[in-house]
């Protein structure tokens, strides 16, 4: 198969060199890609129009849509009216990810374990709530605001914060209507399962740090580090959460006319009461994918073409039991005001301990430079947890960047 890839982050670069792997895989190229995935693919700059016709004329045989704003823009949409195998959903389906009152009321409709909430489009009124519930409380950005429109409230002033930050435009058009949730207590799971529109099964599960600094303090990022497998995803677990989440939800899109293809990524709360949805998204998880993929030993390409064409073989997926460690490198600042075009040196010594997937970087005069808050993800995989933290953090130490910065206890969980 020939396959264009769609994304520039270190979920691409991950994606890209597992397809590299898979007997299936003839070739890869990607759009826009990254100065890390430029070292292995071609890329392209392609506008969706573009990506369109690009794939009739070179005869793409499968598109695979990495992040959620394609997909909510309905390139995936343009892509199968082309007759184009894309994974990935529809722009209906991304609704899941890019409203969640939209995936509230879902999961009130076909009984979902989730956590109680409330939508609100007025801010008085989201205000009054608050004041009259008190806290915790969760305050949810309704829309995309790249993983940093939540804010988990142990306080009235930082909840009334919250709220204020939403409808007063801190996350743009995202804040225009906020949910507030009943706050969960427990252990968070990133679970991950695919689907071919009819069919789902698990993929696999991850847990993140999403907080910016060491013992989880510090503002939520879009993830600071992942580890897999994770010893709290028992096959109990699976089972359990494919029928009562998955499944529900798979049945319930189909009979609201909207035919899932992609991935499902729920966010999970382990709670005293069992497992409940935090929230959905509707693709792979960044850095969960990293780790994840760097266990995968099936044919990728293959797995993935099932799902885009409807007829999902399971036979295709296959995991390693090695454990793997992905340590987030980001730009100081990160995720508040960054600078970039910092110069990165040492990744060739790196490589040497761990992979080194580039999410945020770009190239300039023959050096690689930061062009994003996360840049990098040293991914290392070995039979123990222990071992594979170990080589990932000496991988980070011969990373010469003094402009970045990251966590020190990636997978204490696990440890």
């Amino acid at each position: 198969m020939k396959i264009l890839v769609i994304g520039s982050g270190g979920r691409e670069h991950a994606l890209v060199k597992t397809l590299l792997r898979s007997k299936s895989t003839v070739s890869v190229v990607c759009s826009p890609g990254n100065a890390g995935i430029a070292q292995d693919v071609t890329c392209l700059l392609l506008t969706y129009d573009e990506t369109v016709s690009y794939c009739q004329r070179e005869k793409i045989d499968l598109v695979i849509v990495g992040p959620e704003q394609p997909l909510v823009d309905g390139l995936a949409d343009q892509l199968r009216d082309a007759n184009i195998a894309v994974f990935g959903p529809s722009a209906k389906g991304a609704q899941l990810e890019a409203s969640k009152d939209f995936t509230k009321k879902l999961c009130d409709k076909y009984k979902i374990p989730t956590a109680a909430y409330a939508t609100f489009t007025d801010k008085s009124e989201a205000l009054a709530y608050v004041m009259q519930h008190g806290v915790p409380v969760v305050v949810k950005a309704d829309g995309l605001a790249a993983g940093k429109g939540v804010t988990v409230a142990t306080d009235i002033d930082t909840a009334l914060q919250a709220v204020h930050e939403c409808f007063d435009g801190a996350f743009g058009d995202a804040g225009h209507r906020v949910v507030l949730e009943e706050c969960l207590e427990g252990e968070e799971l990133s679970f991950f399962a695919i689907c071919d529109g009819k069919n789902a099964i698990t993929f696999a599960s991850a847990q993140d740090h999403k907080r910016a600094f060491d013992g989880d303090q510090g503002p939520n990022t879009g993830g600071m580090g992942t580890y897999s497998p994770t010893p709290a995803a028992s096959p109990v677990l699976h089972a359990q959460v494919m029928r009562e989440m998955i499944e529900p939800t798979m049945r319930g899109l189909a009979k609201e006319g909207i035919p899932y293809i992609g991935v499902l990524f729920a966010g999970l709360m382990l709670t005293k009461n069992g497992p409940k949805l935090i929230e959905y998204n509707a693709r792979f998880g960044d850095p969960e994918t990293q780790v994840m993929l760097a266990r995968f030993t099936g044919d990728l390409a293959a797995l993935l073409h099932s799902c885009a064409i409807g007829k999902l073989d399971a036979s295709h997926l296959k995991f390693s039991n090695d454990a793997s460690v992905c340590v987030v490198m980001a730009a100081n600042g990160y995720p508040a005001s960054y600078k970039k075009g910092s110069v990165i040196e040492g990744l060739e010594n790196a490589a040497r301990h761990a992979v080194v997937l580039h999410a945020g970087t770009a190239a300039k005069d023959g050096h690689i430079i930061a062009n994003g808050g996360r840049v990098l993800n040293i991914v290392a995989t070995a039979a123990n947890f222990k071992e594979a933290r170990e080589a990932a953090y000496k991988a980070v130490d011969c990373v010469q960047w003094p402009e970045g910065f990251c966590r020190r206890d990636i997978g204490w969980r696990a440890l």
